[in-house]
C-alpha cells in the first residue's frame, strides 16, 4: 500500500561499491520508530529497542522477494522483554515491544534472537542466535556471521531527544559478495582493509557520507530507492478467523453472557467490536 501524508514513512536504499563487489543496504526509519513509540506508549529504553529492531528488520528486507516476509523476534531473559518486528517485500513494517517501561543497561540484554523468513503461512527459514549481554546490532551481526556465507559489516544507530522521542534511526549493511567468474570481487583481507573502519565509526557520520554518495573514499552506485511504511496487517476478516478458532461453544458463551466481544490489535491498537449476532453467526461457521 502506498504511503500517504499521514502514514509514517522511511527509506531503504540498495547500492554497490567497488564496481559491484560489495553490496550496500541503507535504511532510514526515524518516523517509523517514532510512530512505534507513540502507538505503544514506550518509555525511552523500549523506544530505542523498538527503533533498533525496525531498522534491523528493514536491513533484511533487501534479501526477500515476491510476497516473502522477514520477522525478527527477540525474547529477553534479562531484562524480561519481548520485541517483534516484521517487514514485507513491499516495505511495510510494524513492531511491538513489551513492556513499555523496559529498562536496559547500556542498551544491552540477554536472551534469544529469532529470524524467520516466510511466505504466507509457510516458513522458509528460521535462524536462532543466543544473545549474551549484547545490543541488537551485535546480536544481528552474530546472526549474519553464523547464517550467511559472506563477510559483512552491520551498523545500527538511534538518537533520541528528551522523553525518548526518536529523532534519528538508521543503519547500513555492507556485504562482500561471493566470488564468481567474470564478476568483480574482493578477498576477505582487502574487504576488511577497506571497510573494517566502518565498525567503529559514528553512525551519523556514516549516514551523512552516504547521503553525499560515498563511503570513505569509495563512491556508491545506486540500484534501488524503496519507500518504507508503517502498516499493520490486521483486518476484521483475520480476527473473525481467530475467533472461529476459539470454537462454537466459546463464541456462544461470549454472545449470551457478554453480548459481544472487543478485540484490540497488539500492533496498531485498532479496536474491532463484534456484537452478539455476529458472534452467534461465527459460532455457526464453526460447524
Amino acid at each position: 500500500m502506498p504511503s500517504t501524508p499521514s502514514t509514517p514513512s522511511g527509506t531503504l536504499v540498495r547500492a554497490f561499491l567497488d564496481e559491484g563487489a560489495v553490496r550496500l543496504i541503507l535504511v532510514e526509519a526515524a518516523a517509523l520508530a517514532e510512530h512505534t513509540r507513540i502507538v505503544h506508549g514506550l518509555g525511552p529504553d523500549a523506544a530505542r529497542l523498538g527503533a533498533e529492531a525496525l531498522v534491523a528488520a528493514a536491513l533484511n528486507a533487501a534479501h526477500i522477494k515476491g510476497e516473502e516476509k522477514i520477522t525478527l523476534q527477540l525474547q529477553g531473559e534479562h531484562p524480561r522483554c519481548s520485541v517483534y518486528a516484521d517487514v514485507s517485500t513491499e516495505g511495510s513494517l510494524r513492531a511491538r515491544i513489551t513492556p513499555a517501561d523496559l529498562r536496559l543497561e547500556a542498551g544491552r540484554l540477554r536472551g534469544v534472537l529469532v529470524a524467520v523468513k516466510s511466505l504466507g503461512s509457510r516458513e522458509l527459514y528460521r535462524g536462532i542466535t543466543s544473545v549474551a549481554d549484547a545490543t541488537i546490532e551485535e546480536a544481528l551481526s552474530l546472526h549474519l556471521e553464523t547464517s550467511s556465507q559472506v563477510d559483512d559489516v552491520l551498523r545500527i544507530g538511534v538518537r533520541q531527544a528528551e522523553g525518548g522521542r526518536v529523532v534519528q534511526a538508521g543503519g547500513l549493511l555492507l556485504e562482500r559478495l561471493p566470488e564468481e567468474p567474470d564478476h568483480p570481487s574482493l578477498d576477505r583481507d582487502i574487504f576488511d582493509a577497506r571497510y573494517g573502519w566502518v565498525r567503529g565509526a559514528e553512525i551519523s557520520q556514516l549516514l551523512t557520507q552516504l547521503a553525499f554518495g560515498s563511503l570513505g573514499d569509495h563512491p556508491i552506485h545506486l540500484l534501488e530507492h524503496r519507500a518504507l511504511s508503517w502498516q499493520c496487517g490486521c483486518s476484521r476478516e483475520r480476527l473473525e478467523a481467530t475467533l472461529i478458532g476459539l470454537g462454537a461453544e466459546a463464541l456462544r458463551e461470549m454472545g449470551s453472557e457478554d453480548h459481544g466481544a472487543e478485540v484490540q490489535c497488539n500492533f496498531c491498537n485498532q479496536i474491532y467490536r463484534f456484537d452478539e449476532a455476529e458472534l452467534l453467526s461465527l459460532a455457526e461457521a464453526c460447524r
